[in-house]
């Protein structure tokens, strides 16, 4: 191998994270070639298609490219190619081959204006708000208590909690949306006083309301969204959310939904509505995510910066971290989404492909049988 050769890389966690200026994807050889970096910081990277156990290329930014046979490598071996730009926005997605069913997309486009379709959100905001409630249960020492309407005051997880249980399939989208962004305020106002670590090094000169989450909404938005962060946590969830995104998409893909037909989040061009629908069960588990990596360590220089606009935006290292959890998001997707398809087509029998419940049970039954066929020769022989 020459010297200008890299050697032939494992992708960890079977994702790749290509992040900077100047990105360059292509093949050579039978090699997939990433080119990524800043400045003097850039590298080369090459990975095999037998060997590699690839699952996801996420590419973050919007200067460079990847060539069309780079993209039938990534798609031949069955990985994802995802691309977000800085501000977490997920802009394309090349998922693997999907799963076509009829009687699903038919269910789907119908159970938004029946009941069937108001039960199936109701079951994933309830199991949305029950793990906001677990986790402001974890987080009680920084907001104890809330009051409810005048009323005696109460924990957040329990004001979480009310809200889940007022809602059922009776009642309309518009009602349950504004009871999921009750509990939210509650769950955001806690979160808001979430601290953050910094390296020695760079503590003194950060900003002083990057040192705790602060509130969701975002004061560089005229609409008071919080899709363009201006604190480091909020930056971090954004970019956790974007890589949900592409996982609930590629779980729609695979079990033969349309993404872009959602139940409670309405049609949006360029939004995938029902992939959103299918993030909101496992939104609390990117929240996890972010809240674990803040208690263990501390944020480094090179993790966030801010732009002149006074936007947070995370650092390739840090990207590359996050992105390094897609697999725990897309399990935290599956069940969901496995069940959506049950409830929609009304069959308890649907294929499981992304959590093979249904193949590992008929397994276990296999090899239940055969302990007991074995038993029972060993007692006729006896």
């Amino acid at each position: 191998m020459d010297g200008d050769t890299p050697p032939t890389e494992r992708p960890e966690h079977g994702v790749i994270v290509a992040a900077g200026y100047g990105l360059r994807l292509y093949v050579r050889g039978g090699h997939l070639i990433v080119h990524d970096g800043v400045g003097r910081q850039h590298r080369t990277r090459r990975y095999h298609r037998a060997i590699s156990k690839l699952r996801r290329v996420v590419v973050i930014g919007h200067d460079g490219y990847i060539t069309l046979e780079a993209m039938r490598w990534i798609r031949d071996i069955g990985a994802a190619f995802v691309q977000v730009d800085r501000d977490a926005n997920l802009i394309a997605l090349s998922a693997p081959a999907r799963h076509h069913e009829s009687a699903l997309r038919r269910a789907q486009v119908l159970a938004g204006e029946q009941r069937t379709g108001r039960q199936a959100t109701v079951d994933l905001l309830r199991a949305k708000l029950e793990l906001q409630a677990q986790i402001a249960e974890r987080l009680s020492r920084l907001k104890a208590t809330v009051r409810i309407k005048d009323a005696h005051p109460i924990t957040v997880a329990a004001a979480i909690r009310e809200s889940a249980e007022s809602m059922h399939a009776d009642l309309s989208y518009a009602v349950l949306r504004q009871l999921e962004s009750a509990a939210g305020r509650n769950y955001w106002q806690t979160w808001a006083r979430v601290s953050v670590e910094f390296d020695p090094g760079w503590d003194k000169r950060i900003p002083d309301h990057w040192r705790e989450a602060g509130p969701r909404t975002s004061a560089a938005e005229n609409k008071g969204r919080g899709r363009k962060a201006t604190t480091p946590v909020h930056a971090m969830l954004n970019y956790t959310y974007a890589i949900l995104e592409t996982e609930a998409t590629i779980a729609a893909h695979k079990l033969g939904f349309d993404p872009s037909l959602g139940l409670m989040h309405t049609d949006k061009r360029y939004r995938g509505s029902l992939a959103t629908d299918l993030m909101e069960p496992a939104r609390p588990a990117a929240d996890l995510l972010v809240l674990d990596f803040l208690e263990c360590q501390p944020l480094r220089r090179g993790d966030v910066r801010e732009t002149r606009e006074g936007v947070v935006r995370i650092g390739a290292p840090l990207a590359r971290q996050l992105a390094a959890h897609s697999s725990s998001l897309l399990a935290a997707v599956a069940p969901h989404a496995e069940q959506l398809a049950r409830t929609l087509l009304g069959r308890s029998d649907h294929p499981t492909p992304l959590t093979r419940r249904r193949h590992a049970a008929a397994i276990a039954q296999t090899r239940s049988d055969t302990r007991t066929a074995t038993r029972s020769e060993g007692s006729i022989q006896t």
